[in-house]
């Protein structure tokens, strides 16, 4: 059996590409491959023995924040369900604890994915992307910053929060108050420009003091109405809540006060959670379309994965407003 230096002599290559050919290293083009196995198959060498990269035409590569926010598991479920329909794997990343440069430069090492499905990227990240991948397509999911050169799935977040503050509104709510998202995510400071839309139209000023900053997870809900209480402040007639999870820890802080749903305080959310409907009370919400927007983005990032062109770079789907009991 020839050698890796026997081949390399007579593919006119150094050894470490003979190397890289012979154990399916992607990172070898198609040329020099061509040569190497020319030259192996010229020496005898057996071409069962060849390994060939893996194939880049059926992954697609999933980059998200963290995987234990329910709204992120129902968009990686949206793109699962529609790649496992049409035989597709995914490799999922995440950026938790973690550089987002850095994850970024592992997925385009790892050079086995066709194209790239970013999941709420923070400020500046999916446009910071577009420089470093500009031959693998990308689509972003929830919302896309100004800047940001790649196609976009996500909802109407402005009019979505504007239609529930209006809700709360008309039932008769009119000091409402607002438990934020991260403003560094742009969905979350469209819903607070459609809190303020709904107040400004109504008439009623702006109070920057009923404005609380939370972060997407329950705990933020919970602890943003909990020092507003406990600093011997009266309570709002009702909170409109980013999303749901923090308007579940808003709940159980009004509980433990002893202050009652809707009754005293009414409480709204947004997003539509698998919990809304079963929460006590049951949750009035806004729906979001959160894995048809998954399964969007993936029919996306693989019709420019194979060459195709989109009908639009801009999917904008609609919210619902869901009423229970909470409010």
């Amino acid at each position: 059996m020839p050698g890796v230096r026997d081949i390399a002599r007579i593919a006119g290559v150094s050894p470490a590409t003979v190397s890289r050919v012979l154990n399916g290293n992607p990172r070898v083009s198609p040329e020099l491959r061509r040569q190497v196995e020319r030259a192996a198959a010229q020496l005898g060498y057996r071409t069962s023995r060849l390994r060939r990269p893996p194939s880049r035409s059926r992954v697609v590569a999933l980059l998200v924040p963290h995987v234990s926010s329910p709204f992120y598991a129902a968009v990686i479920g949206g793109v699962e369900g529609e790649a496992f329909a049409n035989g597709y794997d995914l490799m999922l990343y995440t950026t938790e604890g973690r550089s987002h440069q850095d994850v970024v430069e592992r997925v385009l090492m790892a050079d086995h994915a066709c194209g790239l499905v970013v999941i709420t990227p923070r400020h500046g990240e999916d446009v910071a992307l577009a420089d470093r991948s500009p031959r693998l397509p990308v689509v972003v999911v929830d919302h896309r910053n100004t800047g940001s050169r790649h196609p976009h799935v996500g909802v109407d977040n402005l009019r979505g929060a504007y239609n529930a503050v209006r809700y709360l509104l008309s039932r008769g709510y009119e000091r409402v108050a607002m438990i934020t998202g991260p403003t560094n995510i742009q969905s979350a400071v469209d819903r607070i420009r459609g809190y303020r839309l709904a107040l400004e139209e109504a008439g009623i000023a702006f109070d920057p003091e009923l404005v609380w900053q939370g972060d997407f997870n329950q705990p933020s809900g919970y602890d943003a109405v909990a020092r507003w209480l406990d600093a011997g402040k009266e309570p709002p007639r009702a909170i409109f809540c980013s999303n749901d999870l923090m308007a579940l820890g808003a709940m159980t802080a009004l509980h433990e006060r002893g202050i009652a749903v809707p009754e005293r305080v009414a409480v709204m959310g947004y997003d539509d959670l698998y919990f809304a409907a079963t929460s006590v009370p049951p949750l009035t919400t806004v729906r979001q379309p959160i894995a048809e927007m998954g399964a969007i983005a993936f029919r996306m990032v693989t019709r420019l994965a194979r060459g195709e062109r989109l009908d639009t770079e801009r999917v904008l789907l609609e919210t619902e407003l869901v009423v229970r009991g909470s409010a």
